[in-house]
C-alpha cells in the first residue's frame, strides 16, 4: 500500500478550501523525484533551450545535485542536499495554508490548532523566524503563553529561532493541513444535518 505519514496516498483528498496546499505537496515531491533522475536531466538539455537549462544548472546548484554512476548496482545513485527546499516548501505552505484559513468562511481563530498555525505562518513570513515582537520591540505573546499542537509547543523562547528544518519539518505542515481538513469537513456535515 502507498501511505504517507499514515494515510494512504489514494485516499487523501484534503477539503476544496485547502486543495492547493494538497497540490502544492505532490508538485513539490514529483518535481524533486523528476529533476533528481538523470534521464531527465539528460533530455532536458537534450532540448538545448538555453533558458531552461539555465534553470536546471540554477536548481542543480542550490539543491547541491550529484549524479554518481554505482558500478556496483550498475545505477545512477543520485544525492542532493534539499534542506533549503525543506524550508522554502515549508515557508510556502505555512503562509498558504495560514491566508486559506483565514480568508473562508469557516471561524477557525478560537482553535489552539489555528493559534499555533499563526505563529508558524509568522516565523516563515519573518524569514524562517519565530517573530513575537510588534514594530515597536514589546512582545506580542504572554510571557507563559504556552501554544501546542500534538507533541509541538511554542512559546516566547522559540523567538529568533529558525521555524523550518529545526523546530518543524514542511511534512508536519501537510499533517495540520489534514487535520484542518478533517475538521472542515466535519463542521460541513453538521451544517448539512
Amino acid at each position: 500500500m502507498n501511505t504517507l505519514y499514515g494515510s494512504n496516498i489514494n485516499e487523501i483528498n484534503l477539503h476544496p478550501v485547502l486543495k492547493d496546499i494538497e497540490n502544492i505537496f505532490w508538485f513539490f515531491i514529483l518535481s524533486n523525484a523528476t529533476l533528481a533522475n538523470p534521464d531527465v536531466q539528460k533530455e532536458i538539455k537534450k532540448q538545448k533551450d538555453p533558458n531552461t537549462i539555465s534553470m536546471l544548472e540554477k536548481f542543480n546548484n542550490w539543491t547541491s545535485l550529484e549524479v554518481k554512476l554505482d558500478h556496483f548496482a550498475n545505477r545512477y545513485q543520485t544525492t542532493m542536499k534539499a534542506s533549503n527546499q525543506f524550508i522554502l516548501l515549508g515557508k510556502i505552505m505555512a503562509i498558504n495554508l495560514y491566508e486559506l484559513l483565514k480568508a473562508s468562511s469557516y471561524d477557525l481563530k478560537i482553535m489552539e490548532e489555528f493559534k499555533f498555525l499563526k505563529h508558524i505562518r509568522n516565523g516563515a513570513a519573518h524569514n524562517n523566524k519565530f517573530h513575537f515582537k510588534d514594530r515597536n520591540g514589546g512582545w506580542t505573546m504572554r510571557e507563559n503563553k504556552v501554544i501546542h499542537w500534538g507533541n509541538y509547543a511554542i512559546d516566547r523562547n522559540l523567538h529568533g529561532k529558525p521555524v523550518f528544518n529545526n523546530f518543524i519539518g514542511f511534512q508536519m505542515i501537510f499533517v495540520l493541513a489534514k487535520n484542518f481538513s478533517e475538521r472542515l469537513e466535519e463542521i460541513d456535515k453538521q451544517k448539512n444535518k
